[in-house]
């Protein structure tokens, strides 16, 4: 089973998850379930948002970092010329945006639009740097500030191929060309020996329907945006009413 984190597995709301939830997770890895995290955070918030619970590997930056225990399984950061468009576009907007390098991250352009990161995510605003710096450093994600309305308006090529990815209507996701979590799923499945056919996913944002789609059940929350609820396969509860068990129990998996 694969878990987005923000929104799904964790409350905005709380910050955690649910000591419910967190039962109904032991109670599958006890069963041998295998579980997994497919987030768009880098490798230590996500393990940060999860707390104690020993997830069976990890998705993180949108599918371009995928790890189990101390096994880097995939490594996908963004193309250098990718980068350096990317790195004009904000330039010439003077967007804000936050680049996730792994373990660590960094802003450029900073305004108050960053105070989303600690108000909704528990994430502090990371560290600001001047923009050129960011052409020599090597990153999996950029989350960039554009609306979907300045998206729009910007045109399909604005991003230049790269892979834009949406679940808050403020900022996008912006990885590598083919990247995504269903990606980083064939990735785990491959590493498990776990067959597609095997699988069920849990989102709540317009960057989880890859995933959805992917697994042979895909379960949208019941705070998912409409078009994430529209192409699931199963819509549950929302994240704050311990969504992820009663989909469980719908599918007889408790």
């Amino acid at each position: 089973m694969f878990f987005d984190i923000d929104g799904t597995l964790v409350s905005f709301k709380t910050h955690r998850i649910s000591p419910a939830v967190l039962e109904g997770l032991h109670r599958l890895q006890a069963k041998g379930i295998k579980l997994f995290v497919a987030t768009g955070r880098q490798q230590e918030t996500a393990v940060e948002a999860v707390g104690v619970f020993p997830f069976d590997g990890y998705i993180t930056v949108s599918g371009q970092f995928c790890f189990a225990g101390d096994q880097v399984l995939w490594d996908n950061p963004i193309p250098p010329d990718s980068a350096r468009h990317l790195i004009g576009l904000l330039e010439r907007s003077g967007s804000p945006c936050v680049f996730l390098e792994g373990m660590q991250s960094h802003t450029v352009n900073p305004d108050s639009r960053l105070e989303l990161f600690p108000q909704q995510l528990n994430i502090p605003v990371p560290p600001v740097i001047p923009l050129r710096e960011m052409l020599n450093r090597r990153f999996y994600q950029a989350v960039a500030f554009y609306t979907r309305e300045e998206q729009q308006a910007a045109g399909a090529d604005f991003f230049l191929g790269l892979n834009v990815l949406r679940w808050h209507p403020a900022f996008v996701d912006v990885v590598a060309p083919g990247g995504g979590k269903d990606h980083g799923m064939d990735v785990i499945l491959k590493h498990f020996g776990i067959e597609l056919s095997e699988t069920m996913a849990f989102g709540d944002g317009e960057n989880d329907l890859p995933m959805l789609r992917h697994a042979r059940i895909g379960v949208a929350m019941g705070n998912a945006d409409d078009v994430v609820k529209h192409e699931a396969d199963y819509v549950t509860g929302t994240v704050d009413e311990d969504g992820i068990l009663t989909a469980l129990e719908h599918f007889e998996l408790l």
